[in-house]
């Protein structure tokens, strides 16, 4: 493999690993986000609940007080029916009397309701508070953790860049640049085999027999005509690829 090339190569293997732990980091924090948004949807929801629970007992509170009212109501007019004289008199504080037993029932079984939703509330209070605190408590460990793990990662980081620094001073600027602009516009790979088929690795179409003669020269810096990714080529690759077609374009090389 031509040396140019090898050290491309050094530097892609080395972006590879710096850019597994910028994952690791980046996925840990997704974690955190996570729960940290499920638990302020359990918070909102516990506050609803709160807020349920509290006009619950308004309404227990208002339904009692009108149970109240009418038992009053009802007692005083069963002792005016005593002095009553006339049947029209008597027809009529009976009918109201039945009205307000009526009233009274109805508030009766709304407070009966209301209690039995009461209850349901403060069941699930119970039930979202736990999940908060557990939510809470694993939400703190994996900050912990996290901060555990970022420690180690930007310490292994630290020796990984002082490595590129060390890759990056040994390769040409003008390679060095197209490199940097296939990963910036293309990602990984950057820089891709081909294979002793003549077909390259990142796109898998087949190079033309004289581009592919001169790549095996390992005297070219040559970019794939079709992906654009810098290629090399690799020995211990298989003869085979997934997928065959021949290619005209013209080749991007350069003498190294």
């Amino acid at each position: 493999m031509n040396e140019q090339i090898s050290f491309i190569v050094e530097m892609q293997n080395i972006d590879l690993e710096l850019l597994k732990y910028e994952d690791f980091l980046k996925n840990a924090l997704c974690e955190i986000e996570d729960l940290r948004n499920i638990l302020k949807s359990k918070e909102s929801e516990l506050e609803k609940l709160k807020e349920d629970l509290m006009e619950l007992n308004k309404k227990i509170a208002g339904s009692d007080l009108d149970i109240k009212t009418y038992e009053d109501k009802i007692i005083k007019m069963k002792d005016a029916q005593k002095l009553i004289k006339t049947n029209k008199e008597y027809n009529a504080i009976q009918k109201s009397i039945k009205d307000n037993e009526a009233l009274k029932k109805k508030s009766e079984d709304e407070l009966l309701l209301c209690m039995e939703n009461k209850e349901s509330v403060a069941g699930k209070i119970v039930l979202v508070q736990k999940v908060i605190e557990e939510l809470a408590s694993a939400m703190s460990l994996k900050n912990l953790e996290y901060k555990t793990k970022e420690e180690e990662c930007n310490s292994i980081k630290k020796d990984f860049l002082a490595k590129r620094e060390a890759a990056k001073n040994k390769i040409k600027k003008d390679y060095l640049y197209v490199y940097e602009a296939i990963k910036i516009r293309k990602g990984f790979p950057a820089i891709t085999p081909v294979m002793q088929s003549g077909a390259c690795t990142g796109c898998y179409r087949m190079l033309p027999p004289q581009q592919f003669n001169e790549l095996i020269s390992e005297s070219v810096f040559m970019q794939c005509p079709v992906c654009s990714r810098i290629i090399y080529i690799d020995t211990t690759l298989p003869e085979s690829s997934p997928a065959e077609g021949k290619i005209s374009k013209k080749s991007n090389k350069t003498k190294i």
